[in-house]
């Protein structure tokens, strides 16, 4: 049983060389690096054994991007469905310990899908409000206009593992098995619910996404959605839409299954 991390990098170099999280993480699993501008520039570390970089295809969605990685492990590094894929942020910082535990937890429990706690500061003070609810259309259009979103979970009330919607794709694991019975990511989604999506539809499978409160990871998250007009914003709103519509399509075949 082996463990790949996609991380998928949109110009991210300077950063992901400021952290030095990955060549730390490549000492003990398989790194692939997919860089979607070309311009990003990489130290030495970059030709370390267990971390490999695909520089091309630039342009591609977050679900496109993680595809592709996807289908390099299983074509290249030889990932088998035993094996496990870990989508990664660049932004996200994980010690190897931690992902040591998880897959144990998963190996353990049997779980095809999970999420950790992703914390905004180094002292575990601030939750990064990454599970939550599947959400309605309400919640979406409150949220949009700033006045809350009752989809969000209290992480302080949930003190062990726990079944939950679903988990931002700033850190999902994955069975490699499991995310190929689920097509993986949806490439109709440019940006924006693609980590809904694929949890709703790991959901429909009988999959729900296990979270485990006591595995954290630091997350210098910085959303780019809320400014009125931008790209950012319009994405949001059409995978949003996309979502609302997918999950009534899928609801309603899977019914008809059932009958």
């Amino acid at each position: 049983m082996n463990i790949y991390i996609a991380v998928i990098s949109h110009g991210h170099s300077d950063l992901i060389n400021q952290l030095a999280c990955l060549p730390l993480l490549s000492k003990e699993y398989q790194v692939v690096i997919k860089s979607n501008k070309s311009k990003d520039h990489f130290d030495s570390w970059i030709e370390s054994p267990n971390l490999y970089w695909i520089d091309d295809q630039y342009g591609c969605g977050f679900g496109r991007n993680n595809n592709i990685v996807f289908e390099y492990c299983r074509s290249e590094l030889r990932m088998t469905e035993e094996d496990y894929f870990i989508v990664l942020n660049p932004d996200v910082i994980i010690e190897s310990k931690e992902i040591e535990r998880l897959i144990d937890h998963m190996s353990v429990g049997g779980v095809k899908l999970s999420a950790i706690n992703l914390l905004k500061d180094r002292n575990k003070m601030i939750y990064d409000q990454s599970i939550r609810k599947f959400p309605t259309l309400l919640q979406f259009v409150k949220s949009f206009l700033g006045l809350g979103n009752s989809s969000i979970l209290d992480k302080s009330s949930l003190i062990s593992s726990s079944k939950v919607d679903w988990a931002a794709g700033s850190f999902l694991a994955f069975k490699s098995g499991h995310y190929a019975k689920l097509g993986g990511f949806d490439e109709n989604y440019f940006m924006y619910c693609e980590d809904i999506d694929i949890c709703y539809r790991s959901y429909l499978s009988g999959e729900r996404v296990t979270y485990y409160p006591e595995i954290s990871a630091l997350h210098l998250a910085k959303h780019a959605n809320r400014e009125l007009f931008s790209m950012h914003f319009y994405w949001h709103i059409t995978s949003a839409l996309r979502f609302l519509l997918t999950k009534v399509g899928l609801t309603k075949k899977k019914s008809s299954l059932l009958e």
